[in-house]
C-alpha cells in the first residue's frame, strides 16, 4: 500500500491522460469497498498517508481537505467540473422537453404523456436514475460551499462550458455533446440553480426527493453567507437564469419571453417562490418546504441588514405564500395527523412581519410598501381564519397548543393592519357611495392612514438558526453517502466489465 501510495504521484507527472484516469478509478474503489465509511480501513489509510496534494491537480472533484484549501485554480476548477457535470444533465432535460411555442391545453397534456412514457423508457424510477446520479457531484458542492469560504467567488467565475469527457481519450467511450451557442458561457450558479428548478418539478419519489432536499441545503449555505449574498445582489452581475417551471393544470401558459438578465438573488427567489406554488399536496414535501422558506428568509434577513433594494416582484412572493396559508387551511384535516402545519404557517408569517416592520429599509419604493399592505387587506379572510384556526388549538391541551399560541401571537401586527384599514375603506366607499373600490382607491386610503396605524415591534424577526450539519442532518448525510458509494461500485465494476469485453473482441479481431 505504501508503495501504491508513493505511486499515485502519477496524477501530477507529465503521464497519459488515460492512466490518470484509470489511476482515480482505483482510489475510487478503494474509498468504496464497503458501504460504512467509517469501516474502511483501506480509507483510513489514505486518510493518514494523505494523496491531497496530488488530487487537487487532477480532474478529480472529490475533494477531501476542502476547508484548507486556497488555491483559487483548484477551486474554479473544482466548480467547472461540477458545473459541466450539471450543464449536461440541464441540456439533456431541455432537449427531451416539448416545443415551447406549443401552448394551451393540448400542449399541457402532450408534456404530461410525454412524461409518462420516458418514466416508462426509464423504468419504474422515471428518471430517478439520472437525478441519483448528480448525489456524488452535488455532494461535492455541498462540501464546497458548506466548508470553504474560498470556494464562494468559484460560485459566480464566469466559464466556458467544456465536455465532461476529455478528448481523445482512451477511456471515453460516449461521444462529446455538441454544445449550442447559447450554452457557451455560463457560472456554477447559475447552472446550479437551473439545475434546482430540473429537479424541484417532481419530489415524490426518494431519489429526487433526497436530490431536492441536498440542493436547498445547498441553497441554504450559500443563503448564510455574507459575501456570496453580496454577489448575488450585486447591480452589476446580471445573468440570464432559464428556469424550467412545472406543467399544472390551473396555471395558463404564458407566451415564451426572453430571460431577462437579473441580479441573481432575484432567480433564487424565483426559485423559492416557484416551489411553494408546485408542491401544494396532500402528501406535503414539509421538510422541503421549511427549508425553502428558510432561505427566502435568509435573504431578506441580508437585504434588511445591508439595506439592499432589490428590483424584484415581491408580489409574487407574497401571492405564493398567501396560497400556501389557503392551502394549509383547506387540508386541515388531513395535513395536521401528518405534519406540524403551525410550524410552516408561522414561517410565513414571520416572513410578513419581516415586511411590515422592515420593509422601508429594503423594498424597492414606498409604492412596494403601499402594494404589501393592500394584499393584506385584500386577502384578511385568510389570515382572519389562520387565527382562528390557531386559537382553536390554544384553548385546548394538545401537543400543538403551544405553536399555536406562538401563531397567533405573531399575527398581532397583520390582524392590527386589517382591522385598522378595513373600516377605514368601508368608510371611504360609504362616503363616494361606492359598493366596490379599484385597487388605486385602495391604495390611496392605504396612502392616507399610516399616521393612525399602531403595530407590535417584534424581536428577532431577522435572526435565524445557522446551518449546521450535525446533529440535524448527520443521518441524511449517512445514506446519502452510502448512496454514492453503492453507485460509485456499480458503475466502476460495470465500466470494468465492459471495457474487459471491448478488449477482447479487439483482441479476437487481431
Amino acid at each position: 500500500m505504501q508503495t501504491l501510495i508513493e505511486r499515485e504521484l502519477v496524477l501530477v507527472t507529465e503521464c497519459p491522460v488515460g492512466l490518470r484516469i484509470l489511476s482515480l478509478k482505483l482510489l475510487l474503489a478503494l474509498a468504496t469497498a464497503t458501504d460504512n465509511v467509517s469501516q474502511n480501513t483501506i480509507l483510513e489509510y489514505l486518510m493518514m498517508n494523505s494523496i491531497f496534494e496530488s488530487i487537487i491537480h487532477s480532474a478529480n472533484p472529490y475533494i477531501v481537505k476542502l476547508s484548507i484549501l486556497d488555491d483559487e485554480l483548484a477551486l474554479n476548477g473544482l466548480g467547472q467540473v461540477v458545473s459541466n457535470i450539471l450543464s449536461d444533465f440541464n441540456r439533456e432535460f431541455a432537449m427531451r422537453q416539448p416545443d415551447q411555442q406549443q401552448q394551451g391545453f393540448f400542449s399541457t397534456i402532450t408534456s404530461m404523456v410525454g412524461g409518462m412514457l420516458l418514466a416508462e423508457e426509464n423504468g419504474n424510477g422515471g428518471q430517478s436514475h439520472l437525478v441519483r446520479a448528480n448525489h456524488g457531484i452535488l455532494l461535492a458542492l455541498y462540501e464546497a460551499v458548506h466548508l470553504n469560504r474560498n470556494f464562494v467567488t468559484a460560485l459566480t467565475h464566469s466559464h466556458t462550458i467544456m465536455e465532461t469527457s476529455p478528448p481523445h481519450s482512451p477511456v471515453a467511450l460516449n461521444p462529446p455533446l455538441d454544445l449550442s451557442a447559447e450554452s457557451q458561457s455560463s457560472n456554477l450558479l447559475v447552472t446550479f440553480l437551473q439545475y434546482s428548478s430540473i429537479v424541484f418539478q417532481d419530489v415524490k419519489d426518494e431519489s429526487k426527493q433526497c436530490n431536492a432536499k441536498l440542493c436547498l441545503i445547498i441553497m441554504t449555505c450559500i443563503a448564510e453567507d455574507q459575501y456570496a449574498n453580496s454577489l448575488m445582489h450585486d447591480a452589476n452581475m446580471n445573468f440570464r437564469v432559464q428556469l424550467h417551471k412545472m406543467p399544472m393544470r390551473h396555471r395558463k401558459p404564458k407566451p415564451e419571453k426572453a430571460v431577462p438578465s437579473r441580479p441573481l438573488a432575484c432567480a433564487l427567489l424565483d426559485l423559492m417562490v416557484e416551489f411553494v406554488m408546485s408542491h401544494m399536496m396532500k402528501n406535503l414535501p414539509m421538510e422541503l418546504y421549511l427549508k425553502c422558506l428558510g432561505i427566502t428568509h435568509r435573504v431578506l434577513c441580508y437585504q434588511k441588514r445591508c439595506r439592499v433594494r432589490l428590483n424584484y416582484t415581491w408580489k409574487e412572493l407574497w401571492t405564493a405564500l398567501i396560497s400556501l396559508l389557503k392551502f394549509l387551511l383547506a387540508q386541515e384535516s388531513s395535513l395536521l395527523p401528518q405534519y406540524n402545519i403551525f410550524q410552516l404557517a408561522s414561517q410565513v408569517v414571520n416572513i410578513f412581519n419581516l415586511f411590515i416592520t422592515y420593509g422601508d429599509t429594503f423594498l424597492p419604493s414606498p409604492t412596494s410598501y403601499d402594494e404589501l399592505y393592500y394584499e393584506v387587506v385584500r386577502m384578511h379572510q385568510v389570515f382572519d381564519n389562520l387565527y382562528s384556526m390557531a386559537l382553536r388549538y390554544t384553548s385546548t391541551e394538545g401537543e400543538y397548543k403551544e405553536v399555536a399560541s406562538r401563531l397567533t401571537n405573531s399575527l398581532v401586527n397583520i390582524r392590527a393592519i386589517i382591522n385598522h384599514f378595513n373600516p377605514k375603506i368601508d368608510s371611504w366607499a360609504a362616503v363616494n357611495h361606492l359598493s366596490a373600490l379599484t385597487e388605486e382607491q385602495v391604495l390611496e386610503v392605504v396612502r392616507g392612514n399610516y399616521d393612525t396605524l399602531t403595530l407590535k415591534l417584534h424581536d428577532s424577526l431577522d435572526l435565524f438558526e445557522r446551518y449546521s450539519e450535525k446533529p440535524k442532518e448527520s443521518s441524511f448525510f449517512t445514506q446519502l453517502v452510502r448512496s454514492v458509494i453503492q453507485d460509485v461500485r456499480t458503475h466502476v465494476a460495470t465500466t470494468a466489465v465492459t471495457q474487459e469485453r471491448v478488449l477482447q473482441e479487439f483482441s479476437s479481431i487481431s
